[in-house]
């Protein structure tokens, strides 16, 4: 069976492929879609351009695929992809959603069209648990954008890697009342570190765009350092 995975970079997609792997499939392709909106109905918008480091680091290929961003028509124009794709002889995608129906029922749409099984591991997975469990697939991460009461500022570049950032999210989530998980659009993630990945990536350069109740911290520059023996070596790479 040929996998391919709709992937942003951030936790959700890369936690399905990660049970995808663990469940016996084995996605080999990344397919990231790209829409020219940041505020796309459907698609991640942000840091999209760095998504070729967790390829490299998972060992997988990547494509790369415009949408208009636009509402219902950004939908529309995934069909000569998919078309493709299921020409090549994929036959499952997987993606990260959790708790979007919106997402959902438009991905089930143009799947059933092609004969495509739609593998979403955590859909309808318990919000507070969700974090536990990645967190315990050691998936790490960096909180790249943020859009809701309780998460300010200084929550851009916040890594949750242990505990202690998770319990903070929930209790932020409980006190704003947004959903801890980020599903609501509430907050998005990058990604620096799965037991997947030969590496870890360090964002070492960036910008944070704040307009008074919510921003993004936008990539500049991402090093890559390998473990090779217990020996760490450093590359630099720049986009």
């Amino acid at each position: 069976m040929k996998v391919f995975s709709f992937f942003t970079g951030g936790k959700d997609s890369t936690a399905a492929i990660l049970k995808a792997i663990e469940d016996g499939y084995q996605p080999n392709l990344l397919v990231t879609i790209v829409p020219k909106r940041f505020d796309s109905y459907l698609f991640h918008a942000i840091n999209l351009g760095y998504t070729g480091y967790h390829a490299m680091l998972l060992k997988k290929d990547i494509i790369y695929y415009g949408v208009s961003g636009l509402r219902e028509k950004e939908l529309d124009e995934l069909h000569p992809l998919i078309s493709r794709l299921y020409e090549s002889g994929y036959t499952m995608a997987t993606i990260g959603g959790i708790l979007s129906n919106y997402q959902r029922r438009r991905f089930e749409k143009i799947f059933n069209i092609y004969g495509i099984d739609l593998y979403s591991p955590f859909w309808g997975y318990p919000s507070d648990e969700l974090l536990d469990r990645y967190l315990e697939m050691g998936i790490k991460y960096m909180i790249v954008s943020v859009s809701s009461g309780g998460l300010d500022r200084g929550c851009l570049g916040w890594v949750i890697d242990g505990d202690d950032d998770i319990d903070r999210l929930i209790e932020l989530g409980k006190k704003y009342g947004f959903n801890p998980t980020g599903e609501g659009g509430e907050y998005e993630s990058f990604v620096l570190y799965t037991p997947k990945f030969w590496g870890y990536l360090k964002p070492s350069k960036y910008k944070i765009y704040w307009d008074g109740v919510s921003g993004y911290l936008e990539l500049e520059k991402v090093d890559i350092t390998s473990v090779d023996k217990g020996v760490s070596s450093r590359i630099d790479i720049n986009i």
